[in-house]
């Protein structure tokens, strides 16, 4: 990415864009980068959400997310599965879930067994 940013600081010395272009040249090229970063730190990783009712061996819900798509998948997350898992009494904590998307974490997140109902979060 040095060589981009060499060629925006060229086209300013040059007087082809204004500071401010340049500027917004360079703070796009910079969220590009921590893309690029965080996605070779996940690296094909899958958020996994299975949701498993009255004992069953099978999972009722079973939904794999490309840890790069899980930020967007947080509010759904957060929303529909934390409302039916506190109907039941279960209390989940996302803000810990949103950490360890961030951290990019391999691992159980969630676990929760009510005895005939379970619901388990991990990022494989």
């Amino acid at each position: 990415m040095n060589e981009e940013k060499m060629k925006i600081l060229k086209m300013l010395e040059e007087k082809k864009i204004s500071s401010a272009d340049a500027m917004a040249l360079l703070e796009a090229l910079s969220r590009l980068e921590g893309k690029e970063t965080h996605s070779a730190r996940t690296g094909g990783r899958f958020l996994k959400i299975r949701v498993y009712e009255n004992g069953a061996p099978g999972a009722k819900v079973n939904v794999n997310i490309p840890i790069a798509w899980s930020k967007f998948m947080a509010p759904f997350i957060e929303q529909k599965i934390g409302q039916k898992l506190k109907e039941r009494g279960c209390e989940m904590d996302v803000e810990k879930i949103r950490e360890a998307l961030e951290a990019g974490e391999i691992g159980k997140i969630v676990d929760i067994n009510d005895g005939g109902n379970k619901v388990e979060i991990s990022i494989e």
